[in-house]
């Protein structure tokens, strides 16, 4: 029998230096919009609690759908 090797190439994609920055960004303020709800919640602010939780959960998906839209892109590039 013929062994047969099967080699796989890892591209590895470079990020410009301030796709970095932005998404550390991001991060921070999701965080930050997060705890701040939390800690509304905690002192009984309902509807500071409330604004707090709608900022984070509409800045969490906002940047989930830039990602995938960025995931879906980069593997339509790869396949042409």
């Amino acid at each position: 029998m013929e062994d047969k090797k099967i080699y796989s190439t890892v591209k590895i994609r470079k990020r410009r230096w301030y796709t970095w920055i932005l998404w550390f960004l991001w991060l921070a303020w999701v965080f930050f919009w997060a705890e701040g709800s939390l800690g509304s919640w905690k002192e009984m602010e309902s509807r500071a609690s409330v604004i707090s939780l709608l900022i984070f959960s509409v800045s969490l998906c906002l940047g989930v759908l830039v990602w995938l839209m960025n995931c879906i892109r980069s593997k339509k590039q790869n396949l042409s």
